[in-house]
């Protein structure tokens, strides 16, 4: 039980900032990125480790490009992006259409 509060809680704070980034003076995706690795240290906590690694296979299926293979997640979405404020907005909805369709919740 204890696990799956944290589990709640880490998506949570997950979802929280990649909706409002700036509260968290995050301008980009690989800023983001950067405070969740910084994050998972700081708690030692491997359920935020976890979420990213499905993510980033999420990501890898959604984008099979043999080109892509070895690409870290953030400059896919970055690839993908006009702009640092894009590159958050694909965040957003990537990161939610993971969710639902991982059932997560």
């Amino acid at each position: 039980m204890i696990r799956e509060d944290r589990k709640t809680e880490n998506i949570d704070l997950i979802q929280l900032v990649a909706k409002r980034p700036a509260m968290f003076s995050i301008h980009n995706v690989e800023s983001f990125f950067v405070f969740f690795k910084g994050y998972s240290i700081g708690k030692n906590d491997s359920i935020v480790t976890d979420f990213f690694t499905s993510f980033d296979n999420f990501i890898h299926k959604k984008h099979p490009e043999k080109c892509l293979k070895n690409i870290d997640t953030e400059k896919i979405i970055r690839l993908y992006s006009a702009n640092d404020s894009h590159s958050l907005e694909l965040l957003n909805l990537l990161i939610d259409e993971f969710i639902n369709e991982n059932d997560l919740y």
